[in-house]
């Protein structure tokens, strides 16, 4: 099997096993007796771990090699997962999820990182939407099929169909190649670095993370309490809407039109969040959803490359931790603070907020120079 597909297939089962616990999970919490806050918390708790584990994931791929931190970030997801099995304590599901979030930020890393280097520097933009299909086709079939097959294996049954996932992610990934960029020159070693050429990439990324962080985990509550379901079928738009975003918009990454992409996928992304949170009808929210594909599907590979293009060769996995850090930082600062509007205000104010942190990167992208 040609590398980049072993790499590709590998990432597609580790996200296979992370969307396997995408609807359960919050209904999961509540039955074991959260309240709303500490739901918020537990969800919140993923992003800000990603945050703190990020810089170290990047330095490990360059240091230890992409194929050691892939096995290693499927050896934690699947730990975090068997800890919240074993127990309903809110500090033991805490600890599951933190553990989780850092198998995620390993596995994604290290993985993006691999394909960075295989992609030629001419076409990265392109390769990286490409490569993002593998999350996306994960999200279009297992929220959906998981969803479906509830009632017959129950929430406990998603948990281990999501170590199974995992697993074989992990024996896939035992074929690719251990490069480390970062042995192979004078880095200095350091475990993150931000230079100014990458400063406005970092904060849209933030900014796109609040955005989809928010819809993401608050989606399936939106969906229950305004009694627009199945949110397997919306997630499953979602996914089916930004492959094809990817697909035809891939090969726009690369010609030099960054500016022009970045306030249209931000301006779909505002749009999308307004409709969840001020409209109640299965029409509006399938429309939202297609744009918040239009919107993830052009923002998420172009930001992403940017940090790369910007970025030294030796320090190619930082570069994918840095856009990671900006945007699991948002993810979780936006999830965790925005929650609390939930508990105050409600849903509307809760997507409204999320709506705010898009069109603040609208304004920043149509104000850039690129």
């Amino acid at each position: 099997m040609p590398e980049r597909t072993r790499v590709f297939v590998a990432t597609l089962l580790f996200f296979v096993g992370f969307y396997a616990l995408l609807a359960p999970l919050p209904p999961y919490l509540v039955a074991a007796g959260l309240t709303d806050w500490q739901v918020g918390l537990v969800l919140g708790a993923f992003g800000i771990a990603a945050v703190a584990g990020r810089p170290f994931a990047g330095l490990a791929a360059d240091r230890r090699g992409r194929r050691t931190v892939i096995l290693g970030g499927v050896a934690m997801f699947v730990a975090g997962v068997v800890a919240m099995l074993l127990s309903a304590g809110f500090w033991v599901l805490m600890a599951g999820r933190v553990l989780q979030a850092l198998g995620y930020v390993a596995t994604s890393t290290a993985a993006t990182a691999r394909i960075t280097d295989l992609a030629p520097p001419a076409q990265r933009g392109a390769t990286l939407a490409r490569f993002g299909i593998a999350a996306n086709v994960a999200m279009t079939l297992t929220p959906a099929t998981i969803s479906l097959l509830l009632p017959t294996i129950g929430l406990s049954g998603a948990f281990y169909a999501a170590i199974a996932a995992a697993a074989l992610c992990g024996l896939l990934a035992l074929g690719i190649d251990n490069q480390r960029t970062g042995a192979q020159s004078g880095d200095g070693g350091r475990l993150w670095a931000a230079p100014r050429a990458v400063w406005l990439p970092w904060a849209l990324a933030a900014l796109l993370g609040v955005a989809f962080g928010v819809w993401l985990s608050y989606l399936p509550l939106l969906s229950e309490r305004r009694g627009v379901e199945p949110v397997g079928l919306l997630y499953g738009f979602y996914g089916a809407a930004i492959i094809v975003t990817r697909l035809i918009t891939g090969p726009w990454q690369d010609r030099g039109h960054d500016r022009a992409i970045l306030v249209g996928g931000f301006a779909a992304t505002t749009a999308s969040l307004c409709l969840f949170a001020f409209t109640q009808s299965i029409f509006t929210y399938l429309l939202a959803t297609v744009l918040m594909a239009a919107g993830g599907g052009t923002l998420h590979p172009l930001l992403m490359a940017q940090h790369v293009q910007r970025m030294p060769v030796a320090m190619r996995g930082r570069a994918v931790s840095t856009f990671y850090l900006a945007f699991d930082l948002g993810n979780g600062l936006g999830v965790w603070v925005l929650g609390f509007a939930l508990a105050w205000w409600g849903l509307t104010a809760l997507f409204a907020g999320a709506a705010g942190a898009a069109l603040v990167g609208l304004v920043g992208a149509a104000l850039s120079g690129d």
